[in-house]
This record gives structure tokens, sequence and C-alpha cells, in this order.
């Protein structure tokens, strides 16, 4: 016995996930755009080096971004018609933009001093 998705929930989970999408291109674009606008980031940047001892520590972030990206598509080809796509994009998103925000917090003070929050 199949249940029939209503119109109200495609129309909820189409409007969540495409919120989170654009919401994480928006912080993905604020996060890079003090590089190429900001002449002391850059070379606060070229003096600021970062060590990581694991290099297995990138796997994880790079399955959570290709599973991004293959539900993009994925969603994208099904126009946003396909509830469980929309859920499952928007989880990953949401997980995304919490990764990136606690990066970007992680780097905020490495970037620009450490007395830069105040």
């Amino acid at each position: 016995m199949r249940i029939k998705n209503t119109k109200n929930r495609t129309i909820t989970s189409k409007f969540v996930s495409k919120l989170l999408v654009r919401l994480f291109v928006i912080l993905l674009v604020l996060g890079v755009l003090p590089i190429f606008v900001d002449e002391q980031v850059k070379s606060n940047l070229e003096v600021t080096y970062v060590y990581i001892e694991n290099k297995w520590v990138f796997i994880f972030p790079l399955i959570l971004f290709l599973s991004f990206l293959t539900l993009l598509i994925l969603a994208g080809r099904a126009k946003n018609e396909q509830d469980d796509l929309n859920w499952m994009l928007s989880l990953n998103t949401l997980l995304l933009i919490i990764y990136i925000v606690l990066l970007y917090v992680k780097l905020y003070p490495s970037i620009y001093g450490n007395n830069a929050l105040m």
C-alpha cells in the first residue's frame, strides 16, 4: 500500500530544500568573498599556515559535499517533485551549513587576527 503525497508536503519539501541550498551558496560566497576583495586578507592568508596531522580528516567533508552535489543533480532532474529527494537534500545541506559555519568560526581568528572579534 502506497501513501499518496499531498500537494502541501511537496510544496513544503521543495521550499525547504531550495531555501537551504540558497543559504548554503550565500554562506559559501560570503566566506570566499573577502579573499578577492580585501588586500589585507590576501596578505594574511599568505603567512597563515594550517597544519593538519591526519589527512583522512578531509574524507568525510568530501563525502558530504559529493553527496550534496549528487542529490542536487537528482533533485534538479526530478524538478523537486520527489519529497524524499528534497528532504535528503535538505538534511545534507543543513549538515553542510553547520560544517561550513564551524569551519569559518575556527579559521576566522587565524585570518583576521586574534582580536578581530572585538
